[in-house]
């Protein structure tokens, strides 16, 4: 089912000063995005993609010089199989001293109790021996308290709960550089055929109105580049991207 190699890099390129993006690899992967601190070169690590991708991803940074052993924070936007499953490779990588797992509320809950069935849903029908993982609980920092946390001195991120796509689900908001990354919540749009995209709605925890309340709150956000789950990145006048999600999503009934 994984016929991709474990060596394949992630080619990544910085998208603002200090901010790279390493694109998804094939088959239930995401989209990772690392800032670094260009002081103590620190990097936080924006979710962890599907575990078979991890090698690919060191590959990537090697090429940007960032160096993995250098990660000190991992940040999750929600529980799914191909934003997590990475966090058991890299804290066997990390034995001696892991980074810190921040997390928000039931994907920390989820986390810190090994769930295999939040982490894998059920009619995806596939199971971390897949992925060669085992499931394990892990210590994570919630942030369902916290309103805003400093990413290092230059990014200060405003942690937004959007769900609807899973019950773990959020955005993280830069205002001042109006960056939003929001996993699987809103993507690029089909500009041309003036049509949105956004996240999967019938997973478990899953839910479509309560989906097109969270696009409806972030597009209200005053957001250029748009750092999504998947697929390509928009680096302008993301908020038509989202705009866009939007409306699209209005036409959606159940």
């Amino acid at each position: 089912m994984f016929s991709f190699s474990r060596e394949s890099e992630k080619r990544g390129k910085e998208i603002v000063r200090n901010l790279y993006y390493f694109p998804e690899n094939q088959m239930l992967d995401c989209n990772q995005y690392i800032i670094e601190d260009p002081d103590t070169k620190e990097l936080a690590l924006f979710d962890t993609g599907n575990g078979i991708s991890l090698n690919g991803l060191f590959k990537g940074m090697k090429q940007l010089n960032l160096d993995p052993i250098n990660i000190s924070k991992v940040f999750l936007t929600h529980e799914h199989v191909d934003h997590t499953l990475g966090l058991y490779p890299l804290m066997e990588f990390f034995r001696e001293k892991p980074p810190e797992i921040l997390a928000y509320g039931e994907t920390a809950k989820i986390l810190r109790e090994g769930d295999i069935s939040r982490i894998f849903p059920g009619n995806l029908g596939i199971k971390p021996s897949m992925f060669g993982v085992e499931i394990i609980p892990l210590k994570v920092t919630d942030l369902e308290r916290m309103k805003e946390i400093e990413v290092f001195s230059e990014f200060k991120f405003e942690i937004h709960y959007t769900p609807g796509h899973s019950l773990g689900s959020i955005s993280y908001y830069e205002p001042t550089k109006k960056i939003l990354i929001p996993g699987d919540l809103v993507f690029q749009a089909e500009l041309r055929y003036n049509i949105g995209s956004f996240g999967r709605y019938d997973f478990p925890g899953g839910s479509l109105e309560t989906l097109k309340k969270s696009i409806e709150y972030v597009s209200k956000l005053n957001v250029l580049t748009l750092l999504p789950g998947h697929m390509n990145i928009v680096e302008e006048n993301a908020g038509q991207h989202i705009a866009l999600a939007y409306k699209t999503i209005q036409t959606l009934h159940y």
